[in-house]
């Protein structure tokens, strides 16, 4: 099974025989010509590249830092037949406890341009880093954005949001990597086109377009301002979210005025737990790894939570992040 979430930002493509179809030696062989062996590794625990810390290995896992590298991987894995998938920052992201049988790429692309009250940032660039740049040259617009884990690929894959903001409201366009006619082509596409809405864009229809990069519209401000503001909201997240590891909030809101984590409180099940996962004491609107808590750990309590919600509610819950 080949899933997209945050952190994979909209690529993904299965093949049913996998590695075994060019035999392991050959994916190496292709991986190491066009990345370099320092950025190839076999078979790496998925527990170490999630903020969930929890998957089990990937048969190959790389890094790569240019478009012009990935377009060229990604017809190379294709025309080899092998499974792959797309990473950020692993935010967001449940890994399956057999692992992944291909190759995972991360995106570790990190420019970021600025144009007047423009800035352009690749899809790999992390989160933080977006908004220590803002905040240094004095663009307001991001402050919402600060403590969330992950790469601006991700927050636009998700539509990520706080405090009444979210990426549509920011974002002017997104470079796109896409598959047309056996070729990966780069567009260009507006943000209106981008059919964003509550934790949703297009690029969880469209599995085979990949964002490469994102262009924010900012507003002039204070640099100061921006920096106790971007504090305030750190300090709101340290003292109101959990701190032990975790995939993110766990559930989508059914509807606007429907607070999850409220109404699993309310329902008594703070605290509950299946192996190492815990719904967190915290805030119920997450599932945190309390130490050695596997991805079926996971999934039982979500499924606990969201057959107590629809029988206390009617309502039907939808995790935010998702499975590979």
């Amino acid at each position: 099974m080949v899933y997209m979430s945050e952190a994979n930002y909209g690529a993904s493509r299965e093949r049913a025989r996998g590695i075994a179809a060019a035999g392991t030696h050959v994916v190496k062989a292709y991986l190491e010509h066009l990345l370099g062996a320092e950025n190839v590794a076999e078979n790496v625990p998925m527990s170490q590249k999630t903020t969930f810390k929890i998957g089990g290995p990937a048969r190959f896992f790389v890094t790569v830092k240019s478009r012009d590298v990935l377009v060229k991987l990604l017809s190379a894995l294709d025309y080899i037949e092998t499974a792959w998938t797309i990473i950020g920052g692993g935010a967001n992201l449940l890994v399956n406890d057999d692992g992944f049988d291909g190759v995972v790429i991360r995106m570790a692309t990190s420019d970021i341009v600025q144009n007047g009250n423009f800035v352009y940032a690749d899809a790999g660039v992390n989160l933080a880093k977006v908004c220590m740049f803002a905040r240094k040259n004095s663009l307001s617009g991001l402050e919402w954005l600060a403590g969330i884990p992950g790469t601006i690929g991700g927050a636009v894959y998700m539509n990520a949001g706080a405090y009444g903001s979210e990426m549509q409201t920011v974002t002017v366009c997104v470079d796109v990597l896409k598959r047309s006619d056996d070729e990966w082509k780069i567009e260009t596409i507006n943000a209106g086109e981008l059919d964003f809405g509550y934790r949703q864009s297009i690029f969880q229809e469209r599995r085979d377009w990949i964002i490469l990069g994102a262009y924010i519209h900012l507003a002039h401000g204070e640099e100061a301002a921006i920096g106790e503001r971007m504090d305030e909201i750190m300090t709101k997240r340290r003292k109101s979210l959990p701190t032990q590891p975790s995939g993110g909030s766990t559930f989508r809101r059914p509807r606007p005025d429907f607070y999850v984590g409220t109404t699993i409180d309310r329902l008594g099940m703070k605290g509950n737990s299946v192996g190492g996962a815990m719904i967190s004491d915290r805030h119920a609107g997450f599932i945190v790894n309390t130490g050695g808590a596997t991805c079926a750990d996971v999934m039982e309590l979500v499924k606990q939570i969201k057959d107590a919600v629809r029988e206390d509610t009617g309502e039907e819950l939808h995790m935010e992040y998702e499975v590979l």
